[in-house]
């Protein structure tokens, strides 16, 4: 089996979300996918089962267990296997996504549609964060989204609230509940042709993710309910030192975008 190692929404190698791309898959079953993402220990790694020209069905798995979808290692795939073309096709389990290759080597991935949870108190987030209530931005309504992973969206006031912010474990399992990401996010960013800044959460806090997708998806679709349309910059993983972009079209369909650098090709020896 191949195995192909690129940085996704990287807009120079080594920086961005590590992907681990295997090919040739289709003999493996679940236990032998989980343990090889275990071996590769980035945050996802995929697997590409019958493979065609113009798509393929892939399975996605993180070191612990397997997603339904997740962001980056659906473009990063997409851009591995087609990246000749102009666009390509991914069967995952949470159904199929179209991804395609412009000019100026931007991939934009179709994501699946986002499901709106409930609204969270500016109270509790602040709690959740370590922040206090004036941090909080009221003008972005705090809420649960979920696109395969579930997410709580939250709006910060600046870039030194969001540097500040920390998820507390004591205080996550009330607001956030199981198997929920922080997302946090301000407008402005580090760059002038950046919209916003975001950091993502995992794991009760204990894991910071570079560039997240699925949540800039959900992200995307939060704007789109409170009015906004249009093209927006999101910068991502600037306070772990793995630089990243992402692009949002937020329209009737939304896109979320980013370019992909590959790293590393290898062997598997079994």
């Amino acid at each position: 089996m191949d195995c192909t190692i690129v940085d996704v929404f990287a807009e120079t190698p080594l920086s961005g979300n590590q992907l681990a791309v295997v090919r040739g898959a289709s003999r493996l079953d679940t236990a032998t996918m989980q343990a090889i993402a275990l071996e590769m220990n980035f945050s996802e790694t995929t697997f590409v089962i019958n493979e065609r020209s113009d798509g393929a069905r892939v399975r996605i798995f993180t070191p612990t267990r397997e997603l339904p979808f997740a962001g980056h290692p659906t473009l990063g795939t997409a851009w591995v296997l087609g990246r000749n073309r102009n666009s390509y096709g991914l069967h995952l389990q949470a159904g199929y996504v179209h991804v395609t290759f412009e000019a100026g080597d931007i991939a934009w991935m179709e994501p699946p549609a986002v499901k709106p949870g409930d609204m969270l108190s500016a109270q509790s987030v602040a709690a959740l964060l370590g922040l206090s209530l004036n941090d909080i931005d009221t003008r972005y309504p705090c809420r649960f989204a979920t696109v395969g992973p579930r997410f709580a969206l939250v709006g910060v006031k600046g870039l030194h609230a969001l540097r500040r912010a920390r998820v507390h474990p004591d205080v996550y399992d009330d607001v956030a509940g199981k198997e929920t990401g922080v997302f946090v996010f301000t407008e402005g960013a580090y760059n002038d042709d950046a919209h916003f800044a975001a950091r993502m959460f995992h794991q009760r806090g204990l894991r910071e993710d570079p560039a997240t997708g699925s949540a800039n998806t959900a992200f995307a679709s939060h704007l789109r309910s409170l009015g906004f349309h249009g093209n927006f910059v999101v910068e991502q993983g600037f306070e772990i030192g793995r630089p990243s972009r992402l692009y949002l079209d937020v329209a009737e369909t939304i896109r979320v975008g980013g370019r992909v650098r590959p790293v590393m090709t290898g062997r598997f020896n079994f």
